[in-house]
């Protein structure tokens, strides 16, 4: 029904016919069958659903070897299963599926049955309810066999599912198998003519909200980089959406109830969070950080927003989405604190590594009172007095073996002072015998009264022979000039 005179407001009804043949379910002396085709001379050939290994030998069904038999030909008309609730049915006015069926009172009592017609669709969510006392059981489609509306209310019905699997029964992994199928049943929709806005805005909110629910499926199955591609795929149609805001979907969504705070807000850092969370439980904390504040950016964007309304009046949608952003608010700086908290732990322990690796006994005496670092010492073990007994210096670490050899250019082994006790690295409290030191590198200059150029003697003659070379290459050529 719609207004006269207003064509844009008008709900105009269409048909949507097919060229699939409705696959009849029927009841054979054999169980429920489903008829596949009819053949030109009325043979119909019936597979039956019901068919069991006790079946008697005699039976008409072709049977194979080792297998039970499936298919029944016949050129009876059987009749249709009982009709129950939820059943795809065909009666004169289409396809659809049946919602309630009612017991009519009489002097013959009959069944009436409420469908609603999927070959019939309205312009907007309206949808075509008929009454009939007579309709036939047919096959469900197939995914590759149903359309665009069909697909998404697969979709939404498999999401109700998952969601009780998830918050009730706490069955994860079927929860996530639940929504993988929501998900998949929508990925690959190719759009036509028929494809209204209403139904698009229905798809786009199907995929972000089983995605970012999947994502926390996998994460409570530890399937982490699961999860995070599930948030990516809603982070990408939430940034899509965030593009074509104010056209046909997003008006759609804002006048149904999903505001731009769920939308843009809630779902957003939840696509977030669970990639943080992967990466926390991975070990990637700089990674999880940089998305808890892209989470935090965003929720704090529409909780000032709400909070600044003009007038304080808010609706009822965003007293609701305040509270989750505001949950989703202290859950972020939760998981910042604890990724704080890790990293600076980490730090600690590094640092400990490295003094147990690198650090050397510090020593009292001169050294530290004049301010000077300490000295390398080797120091020598007699053990117990035993003339036949070697002289064992002690190691250096590998890391530090390229910085002594770079310093023993400039220093020269020698006694060490008397003065005081030099910087020593021993093994036992046993008697020193030699103790040999290098002097501080402020004494470079000093050490041998060596000349600077002492050191570059190979490249001081390299140099000399370059600069011949090229001398005697210019007199060559002034020479020919000549």
């Amino acid at each position: 029904h719609g207004s006269k005179g207003n064509n844009t407001t008008s709900r105009r009804t269409r048909r949507m016919t097919s060229s699939r043949n409705d696959q009849a379910i029927v009841q054979t002396p054999y169980g429920r069958g489903l008829v596949l085709r009819s053949r030109p001379d009325d043979i119909r050939e019936t597979q039956l659903l019901e068919w069991g290994d006790d079946q008697p030998s005699s039976s008409p069904v072709s049977r194979r070897p080792n297998r039970a038999p499936s298919m029944l030909y016949s050129s009876t008309p059987f009749p249709s299963v009982p009709v129950r609730v939820g059943d795809d049915v065909t009666c004169r006015f289409g396809r659809g599926v049946v919602k309630n069926i009612d017991r009519v009172k009489g002097s013959k009592p009959s069944l009436k049955y409420t469908i609603e017609l999927k070959s019939w669709r309205l312009n907007g969510r309206s949808s075509v309810l008929c009454y009939v006392n007579q309709c036939d059981v047919v096959r469900k489609h197939t995914l590759s066999e149903m359309d665009v509306f069909e697909k998404v209310e697969l979709a939404q019905s498999q999401k109700a599912k998952a969601t009780g699997y998830f918050s009730k029964s706490k069955d994860f992994d079927k929860a996530l198998k639940t929504y993988a199928t929501a998900v998949d049943a929508v990925r690959n929709i190719q759009h036509d003519a028929a494809s209204t806005n209403e139904v698009r805005s229905d798809l786009v909110l199907v995929m972000i909200t089983c995605s970012n629910n999947a994502g926390t499926c996998c994460i409570k199955l530890k399937k982490y980089e699961e999860a995070v591609k599930f948030a990516q795929n809603a982070e990408v149609l939430i940034d899509a959406l965030y593009n074509k805001r104010g056209k046909k979907i997003h008006t759609i969504l804002n006048k149904e109830g999903t505001i731009d705070a769920k939308l843009f807000g809630e779902w957003r850092a939840k696509s977030y969070m669970i990639i943080a969370r992967c990466r926390i439980c991975q070990g990637r904390d700089e990674e999880a950080v940089g998305s808890l504040k892209k989470a935090k950016l965003a929720v704090t964007k529409y909780m000032d927003g709400i909070n600044n309304t003009k007038n304080g009046k808010t609706s009822a949608l965003e007293k609701a989405s305040l509270k989750s952003l505001t949950a989703q608010a202290k859950e972020i700086r939760r998981l910042l604190v604890e990724c704080a908290e890790k990293k600076k732990a980490n730090k600690k322990l590094e640092r400990k590594r490295a003094k147990a690796m690198f650090a050397v006994k510090k020593t009292a005496g001169e050294d530290k009172e004049n301010g000077r670092p300490p000295t390398l010492t080797s120091k020598s073990i007699d053990r117990k007095g035993d003339p036949q007994s070697k002289t064992i210096e002690a190691p250096l670490p590998p890391e530090a073996k390229g910085d002594v050899l770079a310093r023993q250019r400039k220093c020269s082994l020698k006694p060490s002072r008397p003065e005081g006790p030099a910087k020593s690295v021993s093994f036992s409290e046993m008697d020193q015998v030699n103790v040999y030191s290098c002097p501080d590198e402020s004494d470079d200059d000093q050490v041998e009264g060596r000349p600077w150029y002492s050191e570059h003697k190979e490249a001081l003659v390299l140099l000399g022979i370059v600069a011949g070379f090229s001398a005697s290459l210019l007199a060559m050529r002034r020479s020919f000039r000549q």
